[in-house]
């Protein structure tokens, strides 16, 4: 090869590195800029449930008000879990359902086998109940836990539903009113 050919290969290649190198350095620039700007990865925790620590709150400090946000659960409903639960255990009538999503949460004080069950919480979906809570799974071992449906005694609807539990035993105390609202006047002015 004459000297000439020989110097434009050398020519070409030594602008092909260059124009490499300048190009992995731009890369490298611009992913360095965009993770430093870019949005949160997507694998960072969910944002916290304040709307269901507010009214589990609000159960605790005014729990007539927050008993009227209440849904009662169906009969059906404890119907279909009575066969689940421990033998000698005792549902009573403060039941409540809160739907979330494709699951319906479950929650009623349930007394016996050994536990009082006032934070009893069963989660319902397609795949049949599930034992949410630790008093849950006392009075229904048969059931799965919580993973069956990715839940935990913690997810916004379980919270609601036993926060509701919680009202209604505090409505039920004495010294709470059940209906709070503006009271009618006892007197008039003239007397």
């Amino acid at each position: 090869m004459s000297s000439s050919g020989a110097l434009a290969l050398r020519t070409l290649a030594w602008c092909t590195g260059v124009l490499l190198a300048g190009a992995a350095l731009l890369t490298a620039v611009v992913v360095g800029v965009g993770a430093l700007m870019g949005p949160d990865p997507a694998y960072s925790g969910p944002p916290a449930d304040t709307a269901g620590q507010e009214f589990a709150r609000l159960a605790a400090t005014d729990p007539a008000t927050a008993l009227r946000s209440c849904t009662e659960a169906r009969g059906t409903d404890f119907d279909a879990l009575a066969g689940a639960l421990r033998e000698g255990t005792l549902s009573r009538e403060r039941r409540y359902a809160v739907v979330e999503g494709p699951l319906t949460f479950l929650a009623a004080p349930v007394t016996g086998a050994g536990t009082a069950g006032d934070d009893a919480v069963w989660a319902w979906g397609g795949q049949g109940f599930a034992a949410v809570s630790t008093d849950a799974r006392t009075l229904s071992p048969d059931l799965p836990g919580p993973q069956a449906y990715g839940v935990t005694a913690d997810a916004p609807g379980a919270v609601r539903a036993a926060a509701c539990v919680e009202a209604a035993r505090r409505v039920g105390e004495p010294g709470v009113r059940p209906a709070m609202g503006p009271t009618a006047p006892t007197g008039t002015a003239g007397d």
